[in-house]
């Protein structure tokens, strides 16, 4: 339990910061026209926004820490 959750964490930190260096993006598709059945869609790639990041540095370091410092 303790190995898992250090590796979790780890990996949230990392995925954190990843986030937070711009690196994340997601897929947005808004209808930009309709005329009857026609539909016209965009799609773009928005980043995803910087405190998700921050918080998955948050639980992941608290995650660190507790895998760290968990006795057995």
């Amino acid at each position: 339990m303790r190995i898992a959750m250090f590796v979790i964490g780890l990996l949230l930190a990392l995925g954190g910061i990843w986030v937070v260096a711009g690196g994340g993006t997601y897929k947005h598709t808004e209808t930009a026209a309709k005329l009857g059945d026609l539909e016209i869609k965009t799609t773009t790639e928005k980043p995803i926004p910087a405190p998700v990041g921050y918080g998955l540095i948050a639980v992941g370091g608290v995650l660190l820490l507790g895998g760290a410092l968990k006795k057995r």
